[in-house]
């Protein structure tokens, strides 16, 4: 594979003996030399395995044409992780490689993993996908009791229920209206309080405004409800959303606790496992409006007011675990799955943020991955990328690989 890659050893066959030896000698330094250039691009950490060469330089490949600092990569096969691998760089200069077990924000990939919590409690009858979002006066009461701000915006948002939330339906249409989740600053000036202004106001604002369309008539990609979605979990169970997660979800899939965490806005405040998430944009920081402009990632938004829809913390085995046991998106997402079912489907979750791209995959062959940069986007072409690979492996480990 590598002298094809090269395209430096071809045509060696016929010549005579002399003069093929030091056609091999030339393709073998060439080869070498090829190989190191590959992967000084990038370097590469925890247990490398042949059957996932393929995936390891699709990695490589594109990360150094898109100057992607960093990543991290897991695979798990019927639910077992069986591949991790770090790539690039953890930190600002670019000089201590990634390791496989990084922590990293994963943006909107935190959506699936809050909406399983949901459907836990469903179970346990805590609330039911048909109660009402919001306590607006109708009958019967809504969960979430939280005055809107000045007053209430639109009627239809007391049709709001727990499925709209979950479903994407509930009404908001940020293509119309805009994030209304990133208007921290106006919204802690519009209420006379410090910026930022949190969740619970941050949706007392919301509430004040009318929606788009009428509740579930019309799915529009939401960060609101999921954010909604996170308060009543608290509310129904009393404990932080991430805690619900990590009890309800993820402790059955024997994850630690450290593997996955609410994260942190500012740069101190976060895990040591966190890599520095690379932005080119400066911004207005939102816990210091008056002050001097921040790295986007570090105080553009409030990333703890996210915890609902784009705040989680994880690691990229986590992800592939959680994909392999639950559905990440479609109409069943947040419910169980079993790992060694089979069909034809591709479902995927990605997620956005400045500093972040995170992307989980679920592959009808029983196949399941995550990919976490520690920069902006590519999570779509990391699956055109890698997709094709894992459908060619004729077949997977049971388990990790050993470093030699």
């Amino acid at each position: 594979d590598g002298l094809k890659r090269h395209g430096v050893c071809s045509g060696v066959v016929g010549w005579g003996s002399k003069m093929l030896l030091r056609r091999v000698v030339f393709c073998v330094v060439a080869l070498i030399a090829g190989w190191s250039a590959w992967s000084q691009c990038r370097p590469t950490t925890g247990c490398a395995s042949a059957v996932f060469a393929e995936v390891d330089r699709a990695m490589i490949d594109l990360m150094c044409e898109n100057d992607i600092p960093g990543a991290t990569l897991a695979v798990a096969y019927n639910g077992v992780v069986v591949y991790e691998r770090g790539y690039g760089w953890s930190d600002r200069d670019r000089t201590v490689p990634m390791q496989p077990d990084a922590m990293m924000r994963i943006a909107s990939v935190s959506k699936p993993l809050t909406v399983a919590a949901a459907r836990r409690l469903i179970e346990f009858g805590t609330f039911d996908l048909d109660d009402f979002a919001f306590d607006l006066g109708q009958r019967p009461r809504g969960l979430l009791s939280i005055e809107p701000f000045p007053s209430l915006g639109d009627p239809r948002l007391a049709e709001i229920r727990v499925e709209h939330l979950i479903k994407h339906t509930a009404g908001w249409n940020r293509d119309i209206a805009g994030d209304l989740t990133f208007k921290e600053i106006e919204i802690a000036s519009d209420m006379g309080v410090d910026s930022p202004p949190g969740r619970e106001r941050t949706i007392a604002w919301i509430l004040g405004k009318p929606l788009q369309n009428d509740p579930g008539e019309t799915k529009v990609y939401s960060n609101i409800g999921a954010t909604a979605l996170g308060l009543i979990i608290e509310v129904g169970t009393n404990r932080p959303v991430e805690e619900v997660i990590q009890r309800l979800v993820l402790h059955p899939l024997r994850v630690d606790d450290d593997d996955h965490i609410a994260g942190r806005t500012k740069r101190d405040d976060q895990d040591p496992r966190e890599p520095w998430y690379f932005a080119d944009q400066m911004a207005t920081d939102v816990f210091d409006p008056e002050g001097d402009p921040v790295e986007r990632p570090y105080g553009g938004w409030d990333h703890e007011a996210r915890v609902g829809h784009g705040g989680q913390v994880a690691t990229a085995s986590v992800l592939a675990r959680f994909a392999a046991h639950y559905w990440v998106n479609g109409p069943n997402i947040g419910k169980k799955k079993e790992p060694r079912l089979r069909g034809p489907w591709r479902w995927n979750h990605g997620g956005l943020l400045e500093g972040t791209g995170a992307t989980v995959r679920q592959l009808g062959s029983g196949v399941t991955y995550a990919v976490l940069f520690n920069s902006r986007g590519h999570g779509g072409a990391a699956r055109d990328r890698l997709d094709p690979i894992f459908e060619g492996i004729g077949s997977f480990p049971t388990r990790p690989p050993r470093c030699d």
